[in-house]
């Protein structure tokens, strides 16, 4: 039985900052910069994804108070 992976929000704002800050402070080939861009742009996508399911949770709560 497989275990699922705990998200940890933190651990992927500090990777996505990382990758911001190597995209705008270093000279990159074209290739690497497009990969971290992506890899970016999939941190954006998870992280935006958890806090709807974090917001709707949220939601539920007080609406049973």
């Amino acid at each position: 039985m497989s275990e699922k992976k705990q998200f940890d929000f933190k651990q992927e704002l500090d990777r996505l900052n990382t990758i911001v800050n190597t995209i705008s402070n270093k000279t990159l080939p074209f290739e690497e910069c497009l990969s971290l861009y992506e890899e970016g742009l999939k941190i954006v996508k998870t992280l935006e994804e958890e806090l709807k399911a974090s917001e709707e949770k949220l939601e539920k709560v007080v609406e049973i108070k």
